[in-house]
């Protein structure tokens, strides 16, 4: 076991990079004692050897690269009083499989948890704020995760290719998340988006595989470039008239889904938004889209019916 002596008058004592030297072939836990206030900067980085950690609660900050590549790490003890945690804090720590984040941390950095690929459950405290971009980034055996009712933003792919994640419920104070934050989530079957969030990102859910369905809430005014791209699953899909824009590919390859009514609200429908839908049998568009059929991929067989501004039935195809 390492120890971290306290110094006379050492408040404030921070832990810099090198301060831990790695014993190989052996377990290794680690004290930090109460004096210290902070954890620099890849302090127990690469510290392959490393098994357990206990963070006191006099530590209010990890930095970037604290415990990058500590491989053998499987157990972290975070106290309340952590405030911040750095980039890739706990990146690549392949035998995590699991930790608490106390309510006094307001953010998960980037790229915290990046390539964890033993971290089963993660337990968010009410506090959080924010999840950052690739936060999560395939954490692979990742099954579920309850983000607390604080959390207004999620980052740019912050839970993609988390393959195992087959649930996620979004709290309704997040107003934002980010492009590809469900990406390749292949087991994700369900998944509900509160009425806070106005818009649907480029590729959030891309290569969802096992999606069936999604209710998108009213508020939402616009689905960007592939957000449902390759959800080989999903057979239905409610569209609000609040939305006024389909992004390029946006349902591309969506080969069960069935059928669909674009409401006469949505103004701008780009290329490709409905190739590969093999499946696709009906599809409502209003009558802007007439003439547009194969710019939008819609397959020849598929009945097709317009609507004016009113909602009223004027063309039938098919």
């Amino acid at each position: 076991m390492a120890f971290f002596h306290k110094k006379k008058k050492s408040k404030g004592l921070k832990i810099k990079r090198g301060t831990l030297v790695e014993y190989k072939g052996k377990d290794v836990n680690v004290f930090i004692p109460d004096s210290v206030t902070s954890i620099g900067g890849w302090a127990f980085c690469k510290c392959k050897s490393l098994e357990s950690v206990k963070i006191p609660s006099s530590v209010e900050s990890i930095g970037k690269f604290a415990f990058y590549r500590c491989y053998s790490l499987k157990i972290i003890e975070i106290q309340p009083g952590v405030e911040s945690i750095g980039e890739l804090a706990f990146s690549d720590c392949k035998s995590l499989e699991s930790i608490s984040i106390p309510s006094s941390v307001t953010s998960i950095g980037e790229c915290v948890f990046w390539g964890c690929e033993s971290l089963k459950s993660i337990e968010i405290q009410p506090g959080v704020e924010s999840i950052g971009a690739w936060a999560f980034y395939e954490c692979k055996s990742l099954e579920s995760i309850s983000i607390p009712s604080s959390v207004t933003s999620i980052g740019k792919e912050a839970f993609r290719g988390c393959e195992s994640l087959t649930s996620v419920e979004i709290p309704s104070g997040v107003t934002s998340i980010g492009n590809g934050a469900f990406l390749e989530c292949k087991s994700l079957e369900s998944i509900s988006i509160p009425s806070s969030v106005t818009s649907i990102g480029e590729c959030v859910f891309w290569g969802c595989e096992s999606l069936t369905s999604v209710e998108i809430p009213s508020g939402v005014t616009s689905i960007g470039r592939g957000a449902f791209n390759r959800c080989y699953s999903l057979q239905s899909i409610s569209i609000p008239s609040s939305v006024t824009s389909i992004g390029e590919s946006a349902f591309i390859y969506c080969k069960s889904l069935e059928s669909i009514v674009i409401p006469t609200s949505v103004e701008r429908i780009e290329w490709r938004a409905f190739e590969g839908c093999k499946s696709l049998n009906k599809i409502t568009l209003p009558t802007r889209f007439k003439g547009q059929e194969d710019w939008l991929g819609i397959r020849k067989e598929c009945k097709i019916t317009y609507t004016d501004d009113d909602d009223d039935i004027i063309y039938s195809k098919n």
